[in-house]
């Protein structure tokens, strides 16, 4: 065996048990591609790997197409939404979380002083199949902040901002107003 197999050897048995199908074969493209002539014989003779299987790779690393028979997973697989499968769970979330909810809902800050691990358990007793992650996830979305009693005058402070944002956007509301008018005024 020459020096060149036994050091493909060597990387191809120390990275195989962490390649995917797609890399794993452009790696092996890349050795063969890397060697020059006699490359695909020496990568095949070092892993096994099929002479076709290395072609393949080396034409999809040089032409940059992928087969859609090639892709790891089918256009649109993986895992859909949480909320898209299980129907109840937003109405549920919302149920649980707005007895808690802090500031006004008209206002650009909400937040709710249940902790994500809190809101998980409770949804997980009612059925809900759902990760802490998830719950901020969702909560985001949602237009949330999840601050808890961390401080005694937390929502004293969360009330003071959003009043102050309200008042921005209120400021901005009239100053654009006034422009927009302006602008039609003066044509």
């Amino acid at each position: 065996m020459s020096d060149q197999v036994a050091v493909i050897r060597k990387k191809y048995l120390s990275l195989e048990p962490n390649f995917q199908e797609l890399i794993k074969r452009h790696w092996l493209a890349s050795e063969a591609i890397a060697i020059g002539r006699g490359g695909i014989e020496i990568v095949h003779e070092a892993t096994g790997a099929s002479r076709t299987t290395i072609r393949a790779g080396i034409n999809e690393l040089k032409t940059g197409a992928i087969s859609e028979k090639n892709r790891q997973r089918k256009a649109g697989g993986g895992r859909k939404l949480l909320a898209k499968h299980d129907k109840t769970l937003l109405s549920d979330l919302n149920n649980l979380i707005e007895p808690e909810t802090r500031g006004d809902p008209e206002n650009p800050l909400r937040w709710t002083c249940k902790s994500a691990e809190q809101i998980k358990t409770k949804l997980n007793e009612m059925g809900h199949q759902i990760s802490e992650r998830t719950v901020n996830r969702l909560l985001h979305e949602m237009g949330y902040s999840l601050q808890g009693n961390q401080h005694p005058d937390r929502d004293q402070q969360f009330r003071y901002m959003g009043s102050r944002l309200n008042n921005i956007f209120v400021q901005m509301i009239k100053f654009l107003s006034e422009f927009h008018s302006d602008m039609l005024m003066n044509g």
